[in-house]
């Protein structure tokens, strides 16, 4: 690909060294600056996909918002503004900054007003910096909505369209999402032109990098420990379908002996923070969830992903399993049942046209072995 010598030793330093697919068939257009639409799974290495061309084409010495990132969550729009940093490392000058919810608006502006290049931030505070007049969008050439199906299910569309609106009509619009309704199209038809479109594997499915398989068992928390300690993983992501479920789990695995943090809605912005650096840093190992607290979670030492509950939508269980074998790496995902949920995980193989594989629990697996 035609990308400087700059930016192929940084991308060599940092360990890219073959492109995802979702990046071998978008960067060709997106360096010609054409609008694409680009539908894929979250890790399989988008990020790059839009990023890399951003930063070929920015010119460091103006300090005004030359590109625009709109993300779903503060999650997703710190780890953005974190792959914009490592790949932007040979240009000098290049400043980033994340804007979202949570934190006081104040700092945000004050490293707005400093300069920057490179904006990422959820739309709900990207429109407010606006009709604060501190975000200036009249140099901005380039936009990407990640996750636009994620940001429709928070109730952005409005803000969306708002900020989209007042961009230069003349501009590079790119919009990524797992999948394509009435109203992505929508905005792809008002805001894109001529859009190149790219389609990595089938939409709503998991990544092929993630093994599956249900276990059945009537009591989870031992499966848990057993699974933890059968794999090994670096870390691992549990999920729970409600925040009750996530704080009782915490104590079961506590009084097994196994250490682990909580993530739920009704955690301020300063704790949550806090939760995720340990996590990410692997001081704490196992992080249990809700399908709402986990959304933009991005990192890749996640081996291990476990359905503690079965998910209510076929959605959240691609979500929930796509935290784990991201940019091409292998995971595992297990979901627990109880034997009267077996139908529930033969409607989420019809549903989503997959086949996952049952594998026996500890007792079964004992059982067998003795005879």
């Amino acid at each position: 690909m035609q990308l400087s010598k700059e930016m192929n030793k940084t991308l060599y330093r940092i360990g890219y060294t073959k492109p995802t697919p979702i990046q071998e068939q978008t960067l060709p257009a997106l360096l010609e600056k054409k609008d694409l639409i680009g539908l894929a799974q979250t890790g399989t290495g988008k990020t790059a996909a839009f990023m890399i061309p951003i930063l070929e084409n920015i010119f460091p010495p103006n300090r005004k918002v030359q590109a625009l990132i709109l993300c779903p969550t503060r999650e997703l729009a710190m780890q953005t503004a974190k792959v914009a940093a490592e790949l932007s490392a040979h240009l000098k000058g290049v400043r980033i900054v994340s804007v979202y919810g949570g934190q006081p608006a104040g700092i945000q502006i004050k490293a707005l007003r400093t300069g920057a290049q490179i904006v990422v931030g959820t739309p709900g505070r990207l429109k407010d910096l606006i009709n604060r007049k501190v975000l200036k969008l009249k140099n901005v050439r380039t936009v990407v909505m990640d996750e636009a199906d994620e940001m429709l299910d928070y109730g952005f569309l409005g803000d969306m369209k708002e900020i989209l609106s007042a961009v230069p009509e003349q501009r590079q619009t790119m919009l990524f999402s797992a999948t394509m309704n009435k109203e992505i199209t929508a905005i792809a038809g008002q805001f894109q032109k001529d859009p190149v479109r790219v389609k990595i594997g089938g939409q709503n499915r998991p990544v092929e990098t993630v093994s599956q398989a249900y276990m059945q068992t009537k009591r989870k928390s031992n499966a848990v420990c057993g699974l933890i300690g059968r794999c090994a993983p670096r870390l691992t992501l549990v999920f729970c379908n409600t925040k009750r479920k996530v704080k009782e789990l915490q104590k079961e695995l506590f009084h097994r002996g196994l250490a682990s943090a909580c993530l739920h809605g009704d955690m301020r912005q300063k704790e949550r923070d806090t939760i995720m650096n340990t996590f990410r840093k692997g001081k704490t190992r196992v992080l249990i969830a809700t399908d709402v607290a986990a959304r933009g979670i991005d990192i890749d030492k996640i081996d291990l992903v476990i359905n503690y509950d079965v998910p209510d939508k076929p959605d959240y269980y691609v979500h929930r399993i796509g935290r784990t074998g991201r940019a091409g790496k292998d995971g595992k995902a297990y979901t627990l049942i109880t034997p009267r949920e077996h139908g529930k995980i033969k409607d989420l193989e019809r549903k989503l046209h997959i086949r996952i594989s049952r594998e026996k629990n500890e007792e079964e697996a004992n059982r067998e072995a003795v005879s």
